[in-house]
């Protein structure tokens, strides 16, 4: 059996032999049946892989959220331990505790911002940071559909895609 590729240049084949007088029609009848039937069985195991395949992704797509699940579970509880941890030793007073093989200290962060609650009233424009436009392009298609959209400002493409059922 011939490959999804070789099939398809078969095909490009034919349609130059049908450009040729000199071929039989009937030739060109068992041709393309051959290649349509070739085409047919190519694809019906194609899209039995496709089907496996997503059957595999959703799968670990679950595997993937289960995952994520437990580490976030794991990551909150360290978080958890090591505020109490450190309430614990603040309210011990000690800045250094030598733990058997660990040691913990009591260290001052770097500082940050906090923002007050009317801060946006209050804050120089410098201060302030704008995002770039972005295009609505939900408007944008509609206004092209419609015939309303400025001109060389954007076009509509089709494409085709293959739908598997």
């Amino acid at each position: 059996m011939s490959n999804v590729y070789e099939i398809a240049q078969g095909f490009d084949t034919l349609w130059e032999l049908i450009e040729d007088e000199t071929v039989e029609e009937s030739v060109l009848e068992d041709a393309f049946a051959n290649l349509t039937d070739d085409l047919k069985d190519k694809f019906e195991n194609c899209c039995k892989y496709i089907k496996n395949l997503d059957s595999d992704i959703a799968g670990l797509k679950e595997e993937e959220k289960r995952i994520k699940a437990k580490r976030q579970a794991l990551e909150n509880g360290k978080e958890r331990l090591k505020f109490l941890m450190l309430r614990a030793q603040k309210a011990s007073g000690e800045k250094k505790l030598q733990c058997g093989s660990f040691t913990t200290t009591l260290q001052a962060n770097p500082e940050k911002v906090v923002m007050d609650e009317q801060y946006i009233e209050n804050i120089p424009e410098e201060y302030l940071k704008y995002k770039d436009p972005e295009i609505d392009k939900v408007k944008l298609k509609e206004h092209l559909k419609a015939g309303v959209a400025p001109e060389g400002s954007a076009h509509l493409e089709q494409d085709i895609g293959l739908r598997i059922r």
